[in-house]
């Protein structure tokens, strides 16, 4: 057996080895990688200066401890003067009707292009993916593919061209072994959200429309993000497809209206 070695509780000798087991774990820490969350605030021992102090006889002190790169300052967004004079227009503390809003917005928009309308709503919960046909254009087209075995071959090499996917219940069964690539994208075919059907075929016609917008919420939040029509339409298309939407959302908590560029405008529910 090894030799036990003994030392005096509250001698300088127990202090010593306190200090070393401490250095120990602290260079292991070092090693394995492990950081300190709040590099600021929390004191971290600094392996050269407690070997130095215990060296001299010296109880060890904490030190901070900052690693290149930890802290840096957060960088913050200086908007232009012109998005701070369409900004200025806009009372923050108002809820605009959708006449009100849709005229103001015209008057706040930056873009010198034909920019997209969006809307953006918070609802009371997160998980919802449903697809609504809208009375007019919504601004954009989706690209929209069936699971057939050419779409298998092209996800097999990498290659994912489309917004949408749809298959048949029989089809699946291919998929399967694509969900970790199709999944984080939002793009495995799904009976909740109407991607999974009889007839693939008919339902991407009718999907790859214009009128057609998906509706989902954040993977972490309950926020719809969607595109109502472009500024180059007409106000009572804009409001009509607005509507349509809103009405279709459950439990729809706030609304807000902007266009590409533009400032946000808060409306009435």
């Amino acid at each position: 057996m090894g030799k036990k070695r003994i030392t005096v509780l509250g001698s300088e000798e127990e202090t010593s080895l306190k200090a070393k087991k401490a250095v120990k774990l602290e260079q292991k820490k070092l090693r394995e990688g492990q950081t300190i969350s709040n590099p600021v605030k929390s004191a971290v021992r600094s392996v050269p200066v407690i070997e130095a102090q215990i060296n001299t006889g010296v109880t060890p002190t904490l030190v901070p401890l900052q690693k290149t790169g930890e802290i840096s300052a957060r960088r913050v967004r200086v908007r232009s003067k012109s998005y701070q004079a369409a900004k200025s227009q806009i009372d923050a503390d108002r809820k605009y009707t959708l006449a009100e809003g849709l005229g103001l917005l015209r008057k706040v928009t930056l873009a010198k292009f034909d920019g997209t309308v969006e809307l953006h709503i918070n609802l009371k919960d997160k998980g919802l993916t449903k697809s609504l046909n809208l009375p007019h254009s919504s601004g954009k087209t989706r690209r929209v593919a069936v699971a057939d075995a050419d779409t298998l071959t092209k996800i097999e090499s990498g290659k994912i061209d489309f917004d949408i996917l749809l298959a048949t219940p029989a089809q699946m069964a291919g998929l399967v072994k694509f969900a970790k690539v199709l999944g984080p994208r939002g793009l495995m075919p799904n009976p909740k959200n109407g991607t999974v059907v009889p007839d693939p075929e008919a339902a991407a016609k009718k999907l790859s429309g214009s009128n057609t917008v998906q509706l989902k919420t954040d993977k972490d939040a309950p926020v719809v993000h969607t595109t109502v029509g472009k500024l180059s339409q007409k106000d009572k298309e804009l409001e009509e497809n607005i509507r349509a939407i809103v009405s279709y959302l459950p439990a729809v908590q706030k609304v807000v209206l902007k266009s590409t560029m533009s400032p946000a405008i808060k409306l009435e529910i």
